[in-house]
């Protein structure tokens, strides 16, 4: 297969969703009115500026919903493409991972660029919980084969290994201030839209204290809280992949591996471990070849412990604050995983980043690129 290249990307403001408080407190919901569709489309067209390159030019799109709920959710690839100015003849696949789904819609975009079927493809994604009815969403997140909540999983891992709460929530609160002191270089991969400009979960002052003050997430007073885990936002994000005849010498990276891992449900908070050195095997680098991570951030108990596993120094480790500040977008989040690390990558001049997300259900993916 042929050489896949990330030629630009871009997402959307990550908007707190309906049912929750932004960062400054004052009512979420400022994206309630757009769909997962409009956000995907807003992101894509957002890249496709970027990169210099017009809608008739994408040959291949893929777009990740993890809630491909309601009546036309099953289509919304072919809305996504239509509603960013592609013509009829594009056609769209939508695809689903979890809290993954961003990197497998990645995945999909790239291999229809390496098989040479197309030498411009669209990898995007987006999800919008404040659309969602609390039906469909609370439950998605109690697994089926062990029969707990997903973060509860987390929580008796994070047990196991000793990961306190006082880690749990440093860890929270260092993702906050580095978004916080970075939101200029976060800027810098959104396209605004006129109800939001920038990402409004991030707290301006997360102090100590506030993190002791946190609800517990389940009755029994455990140490994970509604402040050490991810925020729920709505949002999208986009890549443009080509080929390199096409990339015209307009190239953010290169996509190098990617891999899927299945694990035992329970153990889902470890769940991007062997997906990293599946896709560091296929990369055929070693995990001190990576000069920056991006880890998802769905509870710092699980970034801990993936931290731990793969013995990562934290400080190449989500240089500019992660989903606790940010918010976790389901689908769109593995895009944006990506596009902050190669932009990260070439601010430093570095060269080598990997990308990695555990999801629901004991499965994990992960992504080897190289900033050019």
């Amino acid at each position: 297969m042929s050489e896949v290249l990330i030629l630009a990307g871009a997402r959307t403001p990550f908007g707190t969703w309906s049912h929750g408080t932004t960062g400054r407190g004052t009512p979420g919901g400022a994206l309630k009115e757009l769909d997962p569709f409009d956000l995907g489309a807003a992101a894509l067209t957002g890249a496709l500026v970027r990169a210099g390159r017009a809608p008739d030019e994408v040959g291949f799109a893929a777009f990740g919903n993890m809630y491909q709920a309601g009546a036309h959710g099953c289509y919304g690839a072919r809305y996504v493409t239509l509603r960013a100015g592609c013509p009829d003849s594009v056609p769209g696949v939508a695809v689903n991972l979890a809290c993954g789904t961003g990197l497998l819609a990645l995945r999909t975009a790239a291999e229809s660029v390496a098989r040479g079927e197309t030498d411009l493809a669209a990898a995007v994604g987006a999800d919008a919980p404040s659309r969602l009815r609390r039906d469909v969403f609370v439950p998605s997140f109690t697994d089926l084969a062990c029969g707990k909540h997903i973060a509860k999983t987390a929580e008796e891992r994070a047990a196991e290994k000793g990961v306190t709460r006082a880690r749990m929530d440093e860890w929270a609160r260092r993702s906050h201030r580095r978004a916080a002191e970075n939101a200029a270089a976060l800027g810098e991969e959104i396209v605004p839209l006129p109800a939001l400009a920038a990402d409004d979960w991030v707290l301006d002052d997360p102090s100590p204290e506030r993190f002791a003050a946190a609800r517990a997430l389940f009755d029994d007073a455990g140490p994970m809280t509604h402040a050490n885990v991810h925020g729920v936002v709505d949002g999208g994000a986009a890549l443009l992949l080509a080929a390199p005849k096409a990339a015209r010498g307009r190239a953010l990276g290169r996509l190098v591996s990617t891999a899927i891992v299945g694990t035992a449900p329970e153990r889902m908070a470890y769940a991007a471990v062997p997906a990293v050195f599946k896709a560091l095997e296929s990369a055929r680098w070693r995990p001190q070849d990576a000069d920056l991570w991006e880890l998802n951030e769905t509870f710092a108990a699980q970034v801990l412990l993936d931290l731990d596993a793969l013995g990562l120094d934290p400080a190449r480790v989500n240089p500019r604050g992660g989903a606790i500040a940010l918010g976790h977008p389901f689908g769109a989040t593995g895009l944006r995983l990506v596009l902050s690390l190669l932009l990260e990558l070439r601010r430093r001049g570095l060269r080598r980043g990997v990308a990695a997300i555990s999801v629901g259900g004991g499965l994990g993916i992960a992504a080897c690129v190289e900033a050019l």
